[in-house]
């Protein structure tokens, strides 16, 4: 392991230049006060200039950035300027080119945006990327693609927001998961959750019917929301219906096939859910047992099609690359049998090992670098080829490869809640243990949160609290 004493003139940006160094040394140990080997950095303000230096031993780079006086502006261009010159000394050091280039963000189409909004078409834009960040031109065109997709559907419009509703409960925990969800177990939480679960609800909106607020999409996320029985799934749903009528988007992640039952579909259909998942992660069997994942291919396949029985005409299937065991071809095989069931949409991961998974627990790396990325790649030209548009783009920490997971979609099928979400561009009603509402206001050009506890129980005992945290953001006031 590299181990790194770092010296900096800023050491404000003591955790952007360790995820710099984590691009091109993953398992870097880094610190301000010990390490076998110094990586030195010095900050300075040559007239209008500033000028970056690094050095790690032998090896140095320079980078200079005009000076940008004032507030947030001043802080967010010299945090570039710091880790531009740091990503020059590194990509010099090891020769490697990161894919993302120099960004570390989760959302690289912001900056894209942010383009933009200076005036550049999409063309400029992207070329502004590559130029400036180091982005390769694949993915720079990448993101071109789907800001072609996102126009139109992006902005959900004056006063409407998106609702969350969190499921935090699974039939058995899956190998790489860091979700805050809980096994079903016995299920004596399920009862008092969902309790918790409509009192939050029907508060937050009385909140926003009070204030004017229209919804516009809902999304039923986990854990597994299947993982509930029917008739629990018809409670929480007709519940929704009655308190956000408004939505023109109902999504609920089915998710796992072995959850995946006709009356639970039937309760889905009934409440007027339109759009489903049904994910495999991968179609191998061995590949699946080695990840907990309590099914099989075929299980999958039959989930899939029995929604499709029952009338589902938007299906979403996700995919995992780089799963443990699985190299190029098994990866192609699950696309393969996943483009052969024709879904309305394809989710493409990118397998990231959070230090909360059992993966990493188990001292899981990716022994094949490059693997991933021969994946991903892979899936975009195939699904491409058959006629799906990417339309959603984030990142994560601890990626394989520092790639990405990007959504897929047929022409009319991009997920309105996963753009507004991901671009942050539509306020969020979170609800559920894990939540985290998310609220903008333009006129300031910011973002405020207001996060639920994660833990089941305590969020039963203190659900009046988490009310409290919206009332307190989202109006500025107490709940009555």
């Amino acid at each position: 392991m590299v181990r790194l004493r770092l010296e900096t003139d800023t050491p404000g940006f003591f955790g952007d230049i360790c995820e710099v160094v984590r691009l091109f040394w993953p398992g870097a140990a880094i610190a301000l006060d010990q390490g076998e080997r110094v990586l030195r950095h010095t900050h300075q303000r040559q007239g209008d200039q500033w000028i970056e230096r690094w050095q790690l031993e032998e090896h140095q780079a320079a980078y200079q950035a005009p000076v940008v006086e004032g507030g947030l502006a001043e802080k967010r261009c010299l945090k570039r300027a710091v880790k531009t010159g740091c990503f020059l000394l590194m990509r010099q050091m090891t020769g490697v080119n990161p894919p993302w280039g120099s960004l570390t963000g989760i959302r690289p189409t912001r900056l894209l945006y942010e383009a933009l909004g200076q005036g550049m078409s999409l063309e400029e834009g992207t070329d502004w990327l590559c130029r400036t960040f180091f982005v390769s031109p694949d993915k720079a065109l990448l993101l071109r693609d789907i800001l072609a997709v996102q126009r139109g559907l992006v902005e959900p419009g004056p006063g409407r927001f998106d609702v969350y509703v969190g499921i935090p409960f699974c039939v058995t925990r899956c190998a790489y998961c860091s979700f805050a969800s809980g096994e079903l177990g016995d299920g004596q939480l399920v009862e008092p959750y969902l309790e918790a679960l409509l009192r939050e609800m029907e508060a937050c909106a009385r909140l926003t019917a009070s204030l004017g607020l229209s919804p516009r999409a809902f999304y039923m996320g986990g854990g597994t929301p299947t993982a509930l029985t029917a008739a629990q799934l018809s409670r929480v749903l007709e519940a929704a219906r009655h308190l956000f009528p408004d939505c023109v988007e109902w999504t609920v992640e089915a998710g796992r096939p072995d959850t995946i039952q006709r009356a639970k579909l039937l309760a889905l259909k009934a409440a007027g859910v339109g759009r489903i998942s049904v994910n495999p992660q991968s179609f191998s069997d061995e590949t699946l047992a080695r990840i907990g994942r309590a099914h099989t291919a075929a299980e999958t396949v039959g989930a899939f099609e029995l929604a499709r029985e029952m009338g589902f005409d938007n299906i979403n299937m996700d995919l995992i690359a780089a799963l443990p065991g699985e190299d190029l071809s098994a990866f192609a095989y699950s696309l393969d049998r996943c483009l052969a069931l024709a879904p309305e949409s394809v989710t493409v991961h990118t397998l990231a090992i959070k230090r909360s998974s059992r993966l990493h627990e188990a001292g899981y790396t990716q022994s094949d670098s490059g693997a991933a990325a021969r994946m991903v790649d892979l899936a975009r030209s195939r699904l491409a080829g058959a006629g799906y548009q990417p339309y959603y783009l984030y990142r994560q920490k601890y990626m394989a490869d520092n790639l990405e997971n990007v959504g897929y979609a047929l022409p009319g099928r991009a997920c309105l809640y996963n753009i507004g979400n991901m671009e942050e561009t539509a306020p969020v009603l979170a609800l559920g243990a894990g939540a985290i509402t998310k609220w903008l206001f333009p006129r300031e050009r910011r973002i405020e949160r207001a996060p639920n506890v994660k833990n089941i129980q305590e969020y039963i005992a203190r659900v009046d609290e988490m009310v409290q945290r919206k009332y307190h953001l989202i109006e500025g006031g107490t709940h009555p």
